[in-house]
């Protein structure tokens, strides 16, 4: 875990002012789930909304009557034709991943869940997707066009987000710069030219085209011009409103799936016993994973899931969801019954890593990695104690994303665990079993929040995987 949340444990809610800098701390499952609930009285904050709109207006980045409008859309593109084909793709790319790692023992298996989390998000949101690798790699020269280039531009910039946030084109284009980050400003300086090729070019299938095309958007753009066409242009989307959905679709989808399933595989194999226990239930399947069906096998797989859930209890996507004060005065009431008023411009932060390690509500053992605590005693999974686990957020802002992002952790573990175990490799100097299986868990503690939490060096995991 975080070290330094756990600090912080007994504080239901804290004030402090840093110069013109004002925010509050929330640590209270009640007054969490109040504010997040409150979507017109505590707002996206700044911050967030200029991080995550570089590309266009969004879901993520709006409020009010916009951000109804963005929802709307966004929501209704995501619907189960999307979990079929984020289904089927991770259990393609798992395969592959899978024969190579049973041949190839070393330090790749975190980058190569990184190749999967974007070769699936690619597939799933405009029918571009790869073959695995074990290594994330990009396209090294400006021949791309349409389609291909856009998607390269939004691979690059999930990939080096914070730069593609902050830093001006004109920047990361100057010689000196890495090939990246030139090679970077070069696409998102054509991004608009991209995005009218690309949206032209799925007009035009989807115009000639019969049946279905599952993609994220096919399935936006189809619902913005049938808004359109009925005289609803007050909820079509725009080109570049459509270009910002497609950019935080892929990069929280990339993001969030890469180091969640990272932080998995490595409590799995610093844990072997909770490998046993997924692989029990997972027993029970075909082992060839491609035969799976979607409807029928993904409810099965309650353990499974049950792993990313105690994974996320650990390790959310972010420390803590952020909201703003930027109109009138809003009050909150603490858990002794006293009314605070925050005052406008102020932040406040739901710690939700601080609530879903406390003792007081998860119990004695909250600090313990135990996936079981998800199911009950019939088998099913159980639901957490409300406003105490926020991983995906909650309210109105609840992620839309959440049923993807445990499709594609279920299916991707699933078929991984199915017919392979993990062990730690040894290194120089440390042979012993259980050594090895420490120093795997001092690499989760050693995390770091970027755009998410995530290992500070994954390169450092070393594991080996043998077929059962």
């Amino acid at each position: 875990m975080i070290g330094w949340g756990i600090y912080l444990s007994s504080l239901t809610l804290t004030n402090a002012r840093f110069g013109k800098l004002a925010f509050t701390t929330i640590a209270d499952p009640d007054i969490a789930r109040s504010v997040l609930q409150r979507r017109n009285d505590f707002l996206q904050a700044p911050v967030v909304a200029r991080l995550l709109g570089m590309f266009g207006p969004n879901v993520f980045c709006t409020n009010g009557d916009e951000w109804k409008r963005h929802r709307k859309m966004f929501t209704a593109s995501l619907d189960e034709r999307i979990s079929e084909t984020v289904w089927r793709e991770s259990r393609h790319q798992a395969c592959d991943m899978v024969k190579y790692l049973l041949k190839n023992p070393g330090n790749q298996t975190l980058e190569g869940l990184k190749s999967i989390a974007i070769n699936v998000i690619g597939q799933a949101g405009f029918n571009q997707s790869g073959e695995w690798a074990p290594d994330l790699r990009h396209r090294t020269d400006k021949g791309a066009t349409g389609r291909a280039a856009f998607w390269e531009t939004i691979a690059l910039a999930t990939d080096k987000f914070m730069e593609a946030a902050l830093l001006p084109t004109k920047l990361m284009r100057l010689p000196f710069m890495p090939p990246a980050l030139r090679l970077m400003g070069y696409h998102i300086e054509r991004l608009s030219g991209y995005m009218k090729e690309v949206l032209d070019e799925e007009r035009k299938t989807a115009a000639n085209v019969t049946g279905r095309r599952n993609n994220f958007l096919s399935l936006l753009l189809k619902l913005s011009d049938e808004e359109k066409q009925a005289g609803q242009s007050g909820f079509s989307l725009t080109d570049e409103e459509i270009s910002g959905s497609l950019f935080v679709f892929s990069t929280a989808g990339f993001e969030t799936s890469t180091n969640t399933m990272s932080f998995a595989v490595v409590h799995l194999a610093a844990r072997p016993e909770w490998q046993d226990w997924i692989r029990e239930e997972l027993q029970t399947l075909d082992p060839d994973p491609l035969t799976w069906n979607y409807e029928e096998v993904y409810p099965k797989c309650r353990r499974t899931l049950a792993v990313m859930y105690e994974t996320l209890r650990f390790y959310p996507p972010v420390l803590h969801s952020t909201r703003a004060v930027l109109g009138e005065p809003q009050e909150i009431v603490d858990d002794k019954g006293d009314t605070h008023i925050l005052t406008p411009p102020m932040e406040v932060m739901v710690c939700q890593l601080i609530m879903q390690l406390d003792p007081a509500i998860w119990g004695a053992d909250a600090s313990e990695f135990r996936p079981s605590r998800w199911i009950d005693d019939s088998g099913q999974l159980l639901a957490p104690p409300k406003g105490s686990y926020l991983p995906w957020s909650s309210g109105p802002r609840i992620c839309p994303g959440l049923k993807m992002s445990q499709v594609e952790f279920v299916a991707t573990m699933a078929t991984i665990f199915r017919s392979a175990r993990c062990d730690p490799l040894p290194i120089a100097g440390i042979e012993k079993p259980e050594a090895l299986r420490q120093r795997l868990q001092q690499l989760t503690q050693d995390s770091i929040s970027k755009v998410t939490i995530q290992i500070r060096n994954p390169g450092d995991v070393e594991l080996q995987w043998t077929a059962v």
